[in-house]
């Protein structure tokens, strides 16, 4: 059935993730890192968002040569047996499927393939100071990609998980895990206020956040910003959506109406 409808997928163009990208999460799913342990952040949480919401973000929003991925340590790995994952590592279940994989080098976060694709591992800080953290490594082998800890990332690692069916490039099902959508949103709208923030970056935050804000409070109200599911988030970065809010054009029924 499967097989049926991978033409039907394309040919509805609903075949939006890349295709390394479907690839990497569909392993990442059979070897238990999917989940509870490793979540999809930055620009792909957008594939999930739009099916989510019933729509299709502009592609130059999605234009991403890297999939962030985000460790939460402190969960338990369950791994299937015989997986070999403990010694090998991310790294290991990168180069499964692709053999150029390689770390950006010694003791990176990153690990790039032949055409460039880039693999991050990122974490929240384990320590207060920064300094004092020590390396977080998912195997134990000596090439294995350590992650970089980044500040903030705690409201994302501490938010409710959110899983939605997303289509491949190549036509078929994924399971993407999220962090919740709306600690993602406010997570982005707050890194575009940063000063110490690449000023590039800071815009491309800033315009996925105004989006994603936009399509929950246009297409999903069930998915309120005041939920107590987001207590994790502090009341000062909550309130970056009110600003947000009034930014926003409104729109009317009329947009939603057929054309007949």
């Amino acid at each position: 059935r499967l097989n049926g409808l991978d033409p039907v997928n394309k040919a509805l163009r609903l075949n939006r993730v890349p295709l390394i990208a479907a690839r990497i999460l569909r392993r990442l799913d059979e070897v238990g890192l999917l989940g509870k342990p490793m979540r999809v952040a930055g620009t792909h949480v957008l594939y999930a968002m739009e099916r989510a919401c019933g729509v299709q973000v502009a592609s130059d929003v999605l234009a991403t040569g890297d999939v962030d991925l985000l460790w939460d340590s402190r969960a338990g790995l369950k791994l299937t047996a015989g997986s070999g994952v403990r010694t090998s590592g991310l790294l290991g279940v990168l180069q499964k499927l692709d053999r150029s994989f390689k770390p950006a080098g010694k003791d990176s976060f990153r690990a790039v393939n032949r055409d460039g694709y880039m693999v991050d591992l990122i974490a929240p800080h384990t320590s207060k100071d920064p300094m004092r953290s020590k390396p977080q490594r998912l195997g134990s082998s000596d090439d294995e990609l350590t992650a970089v800890e980044i500040g903030g990332l705690a409201w994302l690692v501490n938010s409710p998980s959110f899983e939605q069916v997303v289509i491949g490039e190549d036509g078929y099902p994924l399971r993407m895990v999220t962090p919740d959508l709306r600690a993602w949103t406010v997570h982005k709208l707050w890194l575009s206020g940063r000063n110490d923030r690449d000023p590039t970056k800071r815009g491309r935050d800033r315009a996925q956040g105004l989006l994603a804000a936009d399509l929950l409070r246009t297409r999903r109200p069930d998915l309120r910003f005041d939920d107590d599911a987001l207590r994790a988030l502090p009341q000062a970065v909550r309130a970056l959506i009110d600003g947000a809010a009034q930014r926003l054009s409104v729109g009317g029924d009329d947009e939603l109406r057929p054309n007949w």
